[in-house]
């Protein structure tokens, strides 16, 4: 109990670093439910304000007395917010995002819009409400000013907090080149993937490629050359191939690659890498026509070698038995340079059976019956959803 005296109808904020704040109880419990239950129905007389400043705890009475929000100061402002949330005051919730909504509006600088981008994400991460930040997204995302913006940002990237990543993502909007040329400069300074960089790359279907594919290929290319690559970051790689290539299909060639289009069905990939525990597994899967791709063969069979250890003569029939059932079901052959993007990620690898699934890839490439060589042909595109 406070030693400062109550009077029947007040309750005592314990202030921090400052002496405790007597409030009639009728301004702190008239609109919050948390203050009703802590002071009415459970009876206390004091309430715990430490966790905030003296400053703020006073504004934030005065605004409780006088039921409107005011031009407060922008160092106030987050403060004033977690209260209207900890306390659940629906209506200062709602001032609060009337303010930042007018903060939004008024910017003209960069430091503005640094500062009612720092509060938006704070809420978004520590408060867990995504509206400020969209109103944010929704006001500059995809301006040619918001490059620059983004750019102070990502210039740490690989210490960036993983959370900021996706609203600075929305906020390039189309304007691919920053996102590009960050991901390059991490490859360049970083022995593998850095989590940011994975980020980015899983979500890259967010967007559509609109940049230069090439640019990606030369990449993708850097990356299996990191020292430190793992399997799961070729899939990534893998994949971000495949988009490049559906964005450098030429309308002048549309009927060119229709017969030399390699159809990659998502789902049929998925059944068949999780149903498959052995390479006899695969060989009866593509004997009973559940995938008429090679692509799908390849993936599968990597996701059996990493949990599963093949014996040599089951090896040995493996490629020979593929070779027999793609000549007789016309299966669609895997492009060359897909292995030899894998192939050098595996050398790096220290999975156990990385040694056999490279001479399984090998053998496959070196086939001309399971592989082709027209790379530039060869379109991968996903069935319709």
């Amino acid at each position: 109990m406070a030693q400062a005296e109550l009077q029947e109808s007040t309750s005592v904020l314990l202030i921090r670093d400052d002496d405790p704040l007597c409030v009639e109880t009728a301004i702190l419990t008239a609109d919050s439910s948390v203050f009703r239950y802590i002071l009415e129905e459970c009876g206390f007389e004091e309430e715990d304000m430490t966790d905030f400043s003296s400053n703020a705890v006073g504004v934030f009475v005065t605004l409780l007395r006088d039921k409107k929000m005011v031009d407060i100061e922008d160092g106030l402002f987050r403060e004033i917010n977690k209260l209207s949330v900890a306390f659940r005051i629906g209506w200062l919730q709602a001032d609060c995002r009337m303010w930042i909504e007018r903060k939004i509006m008024a910017v003209k600088s960069l430091e503005d819009r640094a500062y009612v981008f720092n509060e938006s994400y704070y809420v978004l991460k520590r408060l867990g409400k995504s509206e400020y930040m969209e109103m944010f997204v929704n006001e500059f995302g995809g301006s040619a000013d918001s490059i620059m913006f983004i750019s102070g940002y990502l210039d740490d990237f690989d210490n960036l907090e993983t959370d900021m990543l996706y609203p600075l993502l929305q906020l390039a909007g189309s304007n691919f080149e920053v996102i590009l040329d960050t991901l390059t400069k991490s490859v360049a300074t970083n022995p593998g993937l850095g989590k940011n960089a994975m980020l980015v790359l899983q979500n890259i279907s967010m967007w559509c490629f609109q940049a230069d594919w090439e640019r990606w290929s030369d990449l993708f290319n850097k990356i299996t050359e990191l020292p430190e690559i793992t399997m799961p970051d070729f899939r990534i790689i893998s994949k971000l191939q495949n988009m490049a290539w559906q964005e450098a299909k030429s309308d002048d060639n549309k009927e060119k690659e229709a017969s030399q289009t390699l159809i990659y069905d998502n789902n049929k990939a998925i059944g068949l890498i999780t149903t498959c525990a052995t390479l006899e597994n695969i060989v009866k899967t593509v004997s009973a026509k559940e995938t008429d791709s090679m692509w799908d063969v390849v993936m599968a069979t990597c996701h059996v070698l990493s949990k599963y250890t093949p014996r040599q003569e089951e090896m040995d029939q493996f490629i020979p038995n593929l070779e027999r059932l793609c000549q007789e079901k016309q299966m669609q052959r895997v492009p060359r340079q897909l292995i030899d993007m894998m192939i050098p990620v595996l050398k790096h690898s220290t999975e156990d059976n990385a040694e056999k699934l490279i001479s399984l890839l090998t053998s496959i490439r070196q086939s001309k019956v399971l592989s082709s060589s027209h790379r530039e042909n060869v379109v991968i595109k996903r069935y319709a959803e």
